[in-house]
């Protein structure tokens, strides 16, 4: 048993990722797996799962208990609402987790969990196929912004047949097509035209425009910001899913710990199912 070796393997425990722990260890990511590999051969145990997704300790590493380093990925709707909560549950209930976050856009959540770059994404719902485990943990209205001196800030709630030829600002498509596509979709079958007078790279942005009184914005109702001039609307009819994604591989006991937590949370066990969705989502394209 050598220093570099044992070196080699409190890195890759911290990171639990061979890549990451070879940049800080100053070698390459073979040099860093055979140290590794020689002492798992001299202590006579495997000391990590090696997929080509993910990295994680064993149960002979980890001592069966949650301690390790999880990271959950956000997009921007689900950041400013949905950290805190969890950072401050994970750190009273588990003190030996280290709970990192990151925020993502929507097209990078899948690769993000493929490459372990994230562990967890609690963002919206995904309107593709992929290998993830997909949870649905709650849904919440949809809110539009408008200016506040809108005709529709007058009314409590703004009914979907209101969006219908409403100059509105969406997000580019290119940000999340194919949520962009199943929205636009679902709005053809309802006989509602949705009329895009301009795209944004950013949720900030297409804010401002409304301000300036270019058009209207859909947006989930806990991502709903103050901002000057704009005013929010609950749109009825149009939910937008909070949603657990993780990769399909059983999870390291830390991971399922702030899995499980992040359930008792942000569930709402009335709403919480992995069938189907509303009517029309539109929320879901904001990133």
């Amino acid at each position: 048993m050598e220093l570099e070796q044992l070196r080699a393997y409190v890195t890759v425990a911290e990171e639990l990722h061979f890549g990451r722990a070879a940049l800080r260890l100053g070698c390459s990511q073979p040099q860093a797996s055979r140290r590794v590999r020689a002492l798992e051969d001299a202590l006579g145990l495997q000391l990590f799962v090696r997929t080509p997704r993910r990295t994680a300790l064993t149960d002979a590493a980890a001592g069966r208990s949650a301690a390790g380093r999880v990271v959950v990925g956000f997009v921007w709707s689900t950041l400013g609402a949905h950290v805190a909560p969890l950072a401050a549950a994970a750190a009273e209930r588990y003190p030996e987790i280290e709970l990192s976050v990151c925020q993502l856009r929507f097209v990078e959540i899948v690769p993000a969990l493929r490459r372990g770059d994230a562990d967890l994404a609690i963002v919206r719902a995904l309107f593709e196929e992929s290998e993830m485990v997909q949870e649905t943990l709650r849904r919440e209205p949809s809110v539009l912004a408008m200016p506040s001196d809108h005709p529709l800030a007058s009314l409590d709630k703004v009914a979907l047949a209101h969006l219908d030829e409403l100059p509105m600002v969406a997000l580019q498509r290119d940000l999340a097509p194919r949520a962009y596509d199943a929205v636009t979709a679902a709005a053809a079958e309802i006989g509602l035209r949705l009329r895009i007078v301009q795209q944004t790279r950013s949720p900030s942005e297409a804010l401002a425009l409304v301000s300036a009184g270019i058009g209207v914005y859909r947006l989930p109702s806990s991502a709903a910001v103050p901002h000057r001039g704009v005013v929010y609307r609950e749109i009825e009819d149009a939910p937008s899913r909070l949603v657990l994604i993780r990769r399909p591989e059983p999870p390291t006991p830390a991971l399922a710990a702030i899995a499980a937590l992040a359930r008792e949370v942000f569930s709402d066990a009335d709403d919480a199912s992995n069938n189907g969705s509303g009517v029309l989502e539109p929320s879901s394209v904001a990133t």
